[in-house]
């Protein structure tokens, strides 16, 4: 795995009037928004054509995977930046090796609380949303929502995985420089009492 530091230095973005009063407060209140944005048209789209309107499967199948691309891509690309200071992604070497890299925010006292809210209750509340929709199908025995469900759940699973991997990460190098911080804090007070 690669470390990356990324910086949150821009100033917070006034809400406009569309945003919801749950983002009011939010450093990135649009941002929050689209966070939720493709995951409740994605949703939508499937309680619409599968429950609520007589819609083709073909029809809701593409809208709804279009949808949960659009999410995945912004979550993975975006949102994790923006909300909480953290992206990652794959690259795949010369060799055919894989390698994962993390970009994340050394000092996470300046992420927002709402925005990291809103962006860890988003990533984890999707799969648990998606997975009870795929048992519900494998229940009623339709093969054509399995498969809609099991890209859902893949779409999402894959987010959560590199999120928890890039915040596992992150946890492990604030434990580095909290291990470095304290090493410097004794050298300095015993350089004082010797000294």
């Amino acid at each position: 795995t690669t470390n990356v530091d990324i910086e949150m230095g821009e100033p917070a973005q006034p809400a406009p009037a569309f945003v919801p009063n749950a983002f009011k407060n939010a450093k990135h209140p649009i941002v929050c928004c689209f966070h939720f944005a493709f995951k409740i048209g994605g949703l939508g789209m499937y309680l619409l054509g599968r429950y609520i309107l007589p819609v083709s499967f073909v029809t809701t199948f593409i809208i709804t995977v279009l949808f949960l691309a659009f999410d995945f891509w912004t979550v993975k690309n975006v949102t994790g930046r923006k909300l909480v200071g953290l992206r990652w992604w794959n690259e795949v070497k010369e060799d055919g090796s894989s390698e994962w890299v993390f970009e994340s925010l050394e000092d996470q006292t300046s992420v927002n609380p709402v925005d990291k809210n809103a962006f860890w209750l988003g990533l984890y509340g999707w799969p648990v949303i998606w997975c009870s929709f795929l048992i519900l199908n494998v229940l009623s025995f339709d093969i054509n929502y399995i498969i809609l469900m099991c890209i859902a759940v893949v779409f999402s699973g894959s987010n959560v995985y590199g999120y928890f991997k890039c915040s596992k990460d992150q946890g492990q190098r604030v434990s580095e420089l909290q291990g470095r911080f304290a090493q410097s804090a004794v050298r300095a007070v015993a350089s004082r009492a010797l000294g």
